[in-house]
């Protein structure tokens, strides 16, 4: 059985998601090359991200494959999982607790605050709350009410995902300059020119939000782990973008390491937007 998220239009799914307000969301859809080049370090399609692109993909899959291993060891959370669809939110919550401090557990770091409640960013559906002067761990925050009206498998995978941006946001603080493995030093200063970015820019659409190197690897880890939690079922087509989503077989909708091959002709970023048109049309036909 497939089960499917419902669809909201671009600017609705980020403003109950992310936080965004709509005006932010004025440029569309498609990635906008003079907002990206404002952070090109910040963003996938940039090639100032190729380092990150190379040593991330890697890193996504070790890690998801690490927490898989903790949630197969628990016999009654894979029990829990297998029967996601027929559960409440309120039967899911425990279970989304439990999937939590195994994530966190898998990541080896601290735990962030975890908050799910319908008051604390009353706003909001799910929301990674950080602050770079500050330091810490971050919030990991779910609305159950608003979660109740997504599809069953949208609590988990918004879970997983945004406990993924306290990993990277502590990588990203602690990272050493010196450090000599040259691909965690790519990374965790990709994850940090990332939060940067999403604090100071203005103007995000679609592509471009979620294309940022946090948003994108968040989503294209959190997709990993469902994707296999599921034998590759979910039609999540509001995770991301394509760029961070994978198809029935297990592999991603649009391969930006593949595409960065062949950037002679044509940028990854207008390479991505050409092939970024089937997920538009698709949602426009899903509105």
């Amino acid at each position: 059985m497939t089960f499917r998220f419902q669809t909201f239009a671009a600017g609705a799914f980020l403003s109950l998601a992310m936080g965004l307000s709509l005006p932010s969301l004025a440029d569309g859809f498609y990635a906008n090359e003079t907002l990206q080049r404002q952070a090109p370090d910040a963003f996938a399609l940039q090639p100032e991200a190729h380092d990150f692109l190379v040593s991330a993909y890697a890193l996504t899959i070790k890690d998801g494959d690490r927490l898989l291993g903790l949630i197969a060891e628990d016999k009654a959370l894979t029990n829990a999982i297998q029967q996601w669809p027929e559960m409440t939110i309120e039967q899911q919550i425990p279970w989304l607790k439990k999937v939590f401090a195994l994530e966190v557990r898998s990541f080896g770091t601290k735990a962030p605050q975890l908050i799910i409640d319908n008051h604390s960013y009353a706003n909001k559906m799910v929301y990674f709350d950080f602050d770079i002067e500050a330091g810490g761990n971050g919030i990991v925050y779910l609305n159950p009410d608003k979660l109740a009206e997504e599809e069953a498998y949208a609590s988990l995978a918004f879970l997983i995902h945004e406990t993924r941006h306290s990993y990277q946001f502590q990588q990203a603080l602690n990272a050493n300059a010196s450090d000599s493995d040259s691909e965690i030093v790519a990374i965790s200063a990709g994850y940090l020119a990332a939060f940067k970015a999403q604090k100071q820019l203005k103007g995000f659409g679609f592509s471009d939000f979620l294309t940022l190197l946090n948003e994108f690897e968040a989503f294209q880890y959190g997709n990993y782990v469902i994707g296999q939690l599921t034998d590759w079922q979910i039609d999540m087509n509001n995770m991301g973008t394509f760029a961070s989503q994978f198809d029935n077989q297990g592999q991603l909708k649009i391969d930006l390491n593949t595409l960065s091959a062949n950037v002679d002709e044509l940028s990854l970023l207008a390479q991505y937007n050409e092939l970024a048109k089937e997920q538009f049309e698709l949602r426009q036909r899903q509105q």
